[in-house]
């Protein structure tokens, strides 16, 4: 698919219709060879899979990278029943500093360290796992940007990188990127999300942004998993019930990407 998409892409009949939802799941990953799955992380995927949901979940590849056999095991097996698309989430999410000022993984730094956490992460995928990740996700963290001109070069040089979970809504950027063809945006609207800060779902923060968006032909909703204790995953659970009697259709990115394209971008 050549084009970008942003709210106004589609017809009027697909703008009649509800926002298809697409849930942007972020950091899947263990520290250690020795480090099980977090109980949460395995709530919330059996939650959409009972469901008959759909989602996408980022992958933090420096996990890939450890001994962790039950760790890929589970990501293939999830994988596999086909409800979860995994995507590439950074390779550490890690801050760095330079001159006293914090940036996130994918701002400011050289474009051969940037390029290399991509083909590293991918490699690495392919290897453990079977399978590589079409989208991309940045990590945030810090209050600079999640990633930088460096960052759109390399993902219109990786063959691999097909969607990009955009961190907020369409800038000229992200249209030149669109422009060459390879890569589709999900842009995000920051009023329509799961969270109002991070870890903490917010029904009514996204109720009201839902109601202000509601003519976008899709929205990316973040969360955070891992931060979800039994209050904040009953709050997701209201979420989701929430979206479902609004008419939303659950499904993953690369999913809602061929469904426009097989409609002709329509």
């Amino acid at each position: 698919m050549a084009a970008g998409l942003a709210a106004g892409s589609l017809g009027a009949a697909e703008l009649a219709r509800a926002p298809v939802a697409i849930l942007k799941l972020d950091d899947v990953s263990v520290k250690t060879k020795d480090q099980a799955v977090s109980w949460r992380w395995k709530r919330v995927v059996e939650y959409v899979e009972r469901k008959q949901l759909k989602a996408g979940c980022g992958v933090v590849c420096a996990s890939l990278a450890l001994d962790n056999q039950v760790y890929f095991d589970w990501l293939k097996a999830v994988h596999a029943r086909g409800r979860i698309e995994f995507w590439f989430h950074g390779w550490d999410h890690g801050v760095h500093e330079e001159e006293g000022v914090k940036y996130n993984e994918f701002n400011h730094r050289t474009y051969e360290d940037q390029k290399d956490r991509f083909e590293r992460s991918l490699k690495l995928a392919k290897e453990k796992l079977g399978f590589e990740f079409a989208t991309f996700g940045p990590g945030g963290g810090v209050g600079t940007p999640s990633y930088d001109s460096t960052t759109v070069r390399v993902m219109a040089e990786v063959p691999a990188m097909r969607i990009w979970l955009f961190p907020k809504p369409l800038d000229e950027e992200g249209r030149k990127l669109v422009a060459g063809g390879k890569v589709t945006i999900l842009d995000r609207v920051w009023a329509v999300n799961i969270e109002s800060k991070v870890g903490v779902p917010d029904l009514a923060r996204l109720r009201e942004g839902f109601a202000a968006n509601k003519t976008r032909p899709y929205v990316v909703l973040q969360g955070h998993p891992a931060m979800w204790d039994d209050a904040r995953f009953a709050e997701f659970e209201k979420i989701v019930e929430f979206l479902q009697a609004e008419g939303c259709v659950f499904m993953t990115p690369s999913e809602y990407v061929a469904s426009v394209a097989k409609a002709g971008g329509k």
